[in-house]
């Protein structure tokens, strides 16, 4: 019998027992951090299991009304679509390696349903570390978009630090000459420094608002991650120089976020907090200390940055699919009319989808 179902966060042993079947996952699939998500406004979480015998492929959403969305309330109505969490999402199995036939019924029910929803489009992040291309085959499209880095932590301890890049090794070492020093707040005491400093951070860089997490958000996280999220700072003279949470779930470690102090940017601490935690995640028998990408997925002095760390390097791609073309046309064409009359243009032309590309004042107001 071949059947799919819709689970809420809400219905958490269930969410999580799909997970434990999985032969991987993340903290990113954890139904907490979707209650997380969707607590912020950033849809309504849903797990869309498709069962078949012993085996079974979930991927998570965050259903969104499109007639929230500016300028498409009067063509939006009863029409939804599907995001992704912030950070690596996408689909799990049961195993790496499924029948063909498990994945066309798959493929199928998943249609279905979500046409059944009036979903639109869907979109997704996907993990550099999962395989799962080939889940989604033939259902929309799958975009590369660039490299992330990580450490592979089945090496011996000696080894991962030898492919450390020079630079990162004499910094490492300066550090630690200078008295600095790196520790593992299991308590999250320094939880405030941290949240100032990342704030701080993103501030320095100009990030978009989708960096811009505010404290409380960051208090629910560590509430709801518990013992998967750990906060690391490190120390000059009783002071916090730099600090960063990183999550440990499934055997694997995740760089997720940190944060540097402007007046010690240039010692550079954050090699010795990430030499530190990779020595954590040894002790704990973790498989993997993934670093991530650079700002946006795209090369630049961050990505350059952790490439210091390693040459092991990992597909980055995002998914997205257009379910309903019919209804999708029509709301890229409102949007776009709609952004004309307010003086408005889209940032991105390769934005999905279309009618929620980010959007700047033309020069004049006027296009």
């Amino acid at each position: 019998m071949t059947r799919l179902h819709v689970l809420k966060p809400e219905q958490c042993a269930q969410w999580t027992g799909v997970l434990k079947q999985s032969f991987q996952y993340d903290f990113y699939h954890l139904p907490g951090y979707h209650a997380l998500a969707e607590g912020r406004g950033e849809g309504g979480a849903h797990l869309f299991l498709y069962t078949e015998g012993d085996d079974s492929v979930a991927i998570p959403l965050l259903l969104r009304p499109i007639e929230a969305a500016p300028g498409l309330a009067r063509v939006g109505e009863g029409w939804w679509d599907g995001t992704s969490v912030y950070g690596y999402a996408g689909p799990i199995a049961s195993r790496a390696e499924l029948p063909a036939s498990v994945l066309r019924n798959f493929r199928s029910a998943l249609r279905e349903t979500l046409q059944e929803r009036h979903i639109v489009t869907a979109f997704s992040r996907l993990h550099p570390l999962i395989p799962q291309r080939r889940l989604l085959s033939r259902l929309g499209e799958y975009v590369p978009m660039g490299h992330t880095v990580s450490i592979d932590l089945t090496l011996p301890v000696d080894v991962q630090r030898a492919r450390y890049r020079k630079d990162h090794k004499y910094g490492i070492n300066k550090l630690r000459r200078l008295g600095v020093t790196c520790l593992n707040d299991q308590h999250k005491v320094y939880l405030n420094e941290f949240i100032n400093i990342y704030h701080e951070t993103m501030h320095r860089v100009n990030a978009s608002d989708a960096y811009l997490f505010d404290r409380t958000y960051f208090e629910r996280l560590v509430s709801t991650l518990g013992s998967n999220i750990q906060l690391f700072i490190c120390l000059l003279e009783n002071k916090v120089i730099c600090s960063g949470l990183f999550t440990l779930c499934d055997g694997i470690v995740q760089f997720h976020l940190s944060g540097s102090r402007n007046e010690f940017l240039k010692l550079a601490p954050t090699k010795l907090l990430l030499d530190t935690v990779r020595l954590w995640a040894n002790e704990r028998g973790a498989c993997v200390f993934h670093l991530g990408g650079g700002v946006g997925s795209q090369e630049g002095s961050l990505s350059q940055f952790k490439a210091g760390f390693s040459d092991q390097r990992h597909e980055f791609a995002i998914w997205h699919w257009m379910l309903l073309p019919d209804i999708y046309e029509p709301l890229c064409q409102e949007k776009a009319q709609w952004n004309k009359r307010n003086g408005l243009k889209p940032v991105s032309a390769e934005y999905f989808p279309a009618y929620r590309r980010p959007t700047v004042p033309t020069q004049d107001g006027i296009e």
